[in-house]
């Protein structure tokens, strides 16, 4: 499954303006609708894939990637850019209403804390 979910944010950096932002996983977004849109990837998450190893890992992938569109949808959301990863993606942690989505995708058991290397979902 290779679409992705667009939610209307207030996006907030030096200040806040309406953005749109496309969900594409439960770990990566795109800030913006266009082809050169910025890609970022929560860098203290791992995410199941959507395309995972199993029946398992793919169901609660889509449960991942919907629950952070659910996240984002409609709120405060800022970018707190780290760096980049080796595929060109902005690594970043994202708050939304002062709370890191991360954090709350482990704490619901839709991610992992990263710990430097992907393990199994299956």
């Amino acid at each position: 499954m290779l679409s992705h979910i667009v939610v209307s944010v207030l996006l907030c950096t030096a200040s806040c303006e309406p953005a749109e932002i496309r969900v594409w996983d439960g770990d990566s977004i795109r800030l913006g609708t266009t082809r050169q849109a910025e890609a970022v990837r929560i860098f203290n998450i791992d995410a199941p894939e959507i395309e995972g190893q199993c029946a398992s890992e793919s169901d609660r992938a889509l449960q991942a990637k919907t629950r952070l569109a659910d996240l984002l949808h409609g709120r405060r959301v800022e970018i707190l850019r780290q760096g980049a990863d080796r595929y060109g993606r902005t690594l970043a942690a994202i708050r939304v209403q002062g709370r890191d989505v991360g954090d709350i995708l482990v704490g619901e058991g839709l991610a992992r804390t990263w710990t430097g290397r992907r393990e199994p979902w299956c």
